[in-house]
């Protein structure tokens, strides 16, 4: 990789009152945190600063604020940066493969992707989604690093990545036969007119890009990619990458959607649920709410975890914490 994202986003500066005020209330939180942690919770319930709500505007000023307290992180410490790369990784790599019906278990796939190791009774396509998913998520951070724009190029290069040495005659173009979606009557747009399909969602992506909230934009770009189904193939692992690249480059952490049976189908049904009432903000909720969820896991880890040599980090999630408390 060509080094982290996260590191080029600059420090949000503080005064000096700020910086005494830090001192203070990090010691309170950290305190906190440390005195709530045990083996099965993480220290905060953040859901009692930042309720659930039904209103898509407040949710995103939700999370901008949210982004604001992680950005008060950076830069972050790089032996932290390794660490959440590999956990939420290999997470994300099992959760995405097991969506699309990949039978390896979280432990299998981080064997696979941390050890080496291959495990029997286990095809080699399986194998083969695990590694080229890492592959790709690696690629995905370095058009990060490179600050590389989203194209149809880089899409067609992620879903070859996701498709090396299992499909190479179709690994990178548009498919040339019609697809429908099993089990259902969903049809999906014709082959011939999927190459124009994808020219006017680029244009639609370059001119949304700067106006549209990063979370609603990425969710858009995620239903308006499965809805062409470009690919014959692996359009859903495609699409959450490139989900992910739009928030990456904005910030945000990775989002990853639970694989468990109900997770599954609140994912799939928001996606039908635009489908049956044409109205994007159902998918909008689903994709908002669980990059809610993914900031929370985020901060909940940074928090305790910062250094005496990154004293200054945090200032804006240890002041909101802090306002709540003398609120509550």
């Amino acid at each position: 990789m060509k080094g982290d994202a996260d590191s080029r986003l600059p420090l949000v500066p503080i005064s000096s009152e700020e910086r005494k005020e830090l001192s203070v209330i990090k010691e309170r939180f950290i305190s906190l945190a440390i005195s709530l942690m045990d083996a099965a919770q993480l220290p905060i319930d953040l859901f009692e600063v930042y309720p659930e709500t039904d209103d898509l505007d407040e949710l995103y000023e939700q999370l901008m604020d949210l982004k604001k307290c992680l950005d008060s992180f950076r830069p972050f410490d790089p032996a932290q940066v390794v660490n959440l790369k590999e956990v939420f990784d290999t997470e994300y790599t099992y959760a995405s493969n097991r969506i699309e019906g990949n039978t390896l278990t979280l432990r299998e796939t981080s064997f696979i992707i941390n050890e080496g190791l291959t495990h029997r009774n286990k095809s080699m396509r399986e194998h083969l989604e695990v590694v080229n998913h890492k592959e790709a998520i690696d690629f995905v951070r370095e058009l990060v690093s490179a600050a590389e724009p989203l194209s149809e190029w880089t899409i067609k290069l992620i879903r070859a990545l996701v498709l090396q040495g299992i499909d190479r005659k179709n690994a990178g173009v548009y498919r040339g036969i019609s697809v429908g979606m099993r089990g259902t009557d969903i049809i999906f747009p014709e082959p011939y007119i999927v190459p124009k399909l994808m020219e006017d969602l680029m244009l639609y992506y370059e001119d949304n890009k700067d106006s549209m909230h990063p979370v609603q934009l990425a969710a858009h770009m995620h239903f308006k990619l499965i809805d062409i189904h470009q690919f014959i193939d692996e359009n859903g692992r495609t699409c959450r990458l490139v989900m992910n690249l739009i928030l990456l480059q904005r910030g945000y952490p990775v989002t990853i959607f639970s694989p468990e049976a109900e997770a599954r189908d609140r994912y799939f049904n928001a996606l039908n649920d635009v489908r049956e009432y044409n109205d994007l903000s159902f998918f909008e909720r689903f994709v908002a709410d669980s990059t809610k969820h993914w900031l929370f896991t985020y901060l909940k880890m940074m928090a305790p975890n910062t250094s005496e040599s990154s004293k200054d980090n945090g200032y804006c999630f240890s002041k909101n914490r802090a306002l709540f408390e003398g609120m509550s």
